[in-house]
């Protein structure tokens, strides 16, 4: 867990910007305006860094959704109302199933026409994700493969959620924090029109991407 604080902390200190005892900053004389401009740029940065890295989990929360928000069609298939905040699977699974489902496949690729067909169709061993839409029009995970006559048990769904400054990041993954400050930085910059020193950041940020996929391999 990393506070909007801690956050805003190491922007500063990659733009030399730490001299609490002062308002006046390399790049604007109003330090609150600085803060102001770091706090609108962070979610952006962290959608980046959640869209683009080789691993890792940033910003994880768990989800339990109301009875509401699941619907089950009685032949294995059913949907899940995704959460406000949602912007990458985790983990899914149910009750029979054998392995967790960590991928949402887009309901136009291969993987979603595969399941229209019921001898190709996923089973409880390879369980399969989709995206849906729900009858409210609200963004929705058709899942593929519960077997059960019945509504099945939900038994886990983690997910990555968007930012928001009042809860700060979830998780520990240091590297995937200072990809967030090193895109934030950039983003900075750019508001700026500091373009070297933005292209700068966009390339430690890159590189702090490149190390955790890397580790991932190994």
């Amino acid at each position: 867990m990393i506070t909007a604080e801690a956050l805003q902390g190491k922007v500063l200190q990659l733009i030399n910007e730490m001299d609490d005892d002062s308002d006046v900053t390399l790049l604007t004389r109003d330090s609150r305006q600085l803060l102001r401009h770091i706090d609108a740029l962070m979610p952006q940065a962290v959608l980046f860094v959640q869209k683009n890295k080789g691993g890792g989990m940033l910003n994880p929360k768990s989800y339990v959704p109301g009875l509401d928000k699941m619907t089950y069609n009685g032949d294995g298939t059913g949907s899940i109302v995704l959460p406000d905040d949602f912007v990458a699977l985790i983990a899914l699974r149910f009750d029979k199933w054998k392995r967790d489902c960590t991928i949402i496949y887009d309901s136009d690729s291969y993987m979603a026409q595969l399941q229209s067909n019921p001898y190709t169709r996923s089973g409880c061993s390879r369980p399969v994700c989709t995206r849906d839409v729900s009858k409210e029009g609200a963004p929705a995970l058709c899942f593929w493969a519960s077997q059960s006559d019945s509504l099945p048990v939900l038994r886990k769904f983690i997910y990555e959620a968007s930012y928001l400054p009042s809860e700060g990041l979830s998780g520990n993954d240091a590297t995937l924090h200072n990809a967030v400050a090193c895109q934030c930085a950039g983003l900075l910059m750019t508001v700026f029109e500091r373009r070297d020193s933005a292209a700068s950041f966009f390339a430690l940020a890159a590189s702090c991407l490149n190390n955790v996929e890397q580790s991932k391999e190994k």
